[in-house]
């Protein structure tokens, strides 16, 4: 104790400069959004590179296991090929107006009030911001910011994200959000209560949004009340996605995003 005491006054003026310009640092990000972003983005490329590394280690540890998991893709990709009502109805085929980027989940967390998730690819291979991320199982995020080997993912999981939903046996559509603390359910608060619900019907991602393809499957509804004061259910949604365990997501481009977004912009404007 007597060293540290010792340490801090013959340091006292650049502790004291030190912790004045963090504390200006940090007004100037939360207060500058050009600024903020710029440095996420410069902050993605650094430390992807070391998550990439890690990552790169992890698999050579785990190569039986994603050697498993890739058998199991390619008896995925035959049983399609032979089955052509399968080949049909699949989400990728059903949705020709998307692009689909395959990635690598290199940095992941889930135990965060606001976590984001760190890609393999940037944008070298096609990845901008605003694009959405999907797996098999269900819908990942948004690309928050990206670097030109890296992304950088708003997670479903952080308390800015709402996706657009829709009940998947009538179609009502309401906003799906992730209220924190568990990461393998989100909240659904703007579904009037004269919709007829059940536990263990499924929710899917709503076509009045460029960023996910619609009928994504998210979750099932675990259990729901009514609020009597504003009409509205509070429903909690089981994801299908286990979030501790992602590996491998699509990146997602709608090729008609920007026909869309410009008509949309005429309407602003009158």
């Amino acid at each position: 104790m007597h060293n540290l005491l010792r340490f801090i006054k013959l340091n006292q003026f650049l502790l004291l400069f030190i912790l004045i310009e963090g504390f200006s640092i940090t007004l100037l990000l939360q207060n500058n959004s050009f600024q903020a972003a710029k440095t996420v983005e410069f902050s993605t490329q650094y430390t992807s590179a070391l998550y990439n590394s890690s990552s790169s280690f992890s698999d050579y540890l785990e190569l039986k296991k994603t050697n498993d998991y890739l058998i199991g893709e390619n008896a995925k990709l035959h049983s399609i090929t032979n089955n052509t009502e399968y080949f049909t109805d699949s989400l990728l085929i059903q949705n020709k107006k998307y692009n689909y980027i395959p990635t690598k989940v290199i940095n992941n967390s889930v135990n965060k009030r606001n976590n984001f998730i760190t890609l393999n690819k940037g944008s070298k291979s096609g990845i901008k911001n605003g694009m959405g991320v999907i797996t098999n199982e269900g819908v990942i995020g948004v690309v928050h910011s990206v670097s030109k080997n890296y992304s950088l993912v708003l997670s479903l999981l952080h308390k800015k994200a709402a996706t657009g939903i829709f009940l998947k046996k009538n179609m009502h559509t309401g906003i799906l959000k992730w209220k924190g603390f568990d990461y393998r359910t989100a909240v659904i608060n703007d579904l009037p209560v004269h919709i007829p619900l059940n536990k263990g019907d499924t929710i899917i991602t709503n076509s009045y949004s460029n960023i996910y393809p619609e009928g994504v499957n998210i979750g099932t509804i675990a259990n729901f009340t009514k609020n009597s004061d504003d009409g509205f259910y509070t429903i909690n949604i089981s994801l299908f996605e286990d979030f501790n365990n992602l590996k491998y997501v699509y990146v997602v481009n709608s090729t008609q995003s920007e026909e869309q977004l410009e008509l949309e912009q005429l309407i602003k404007h009158e």
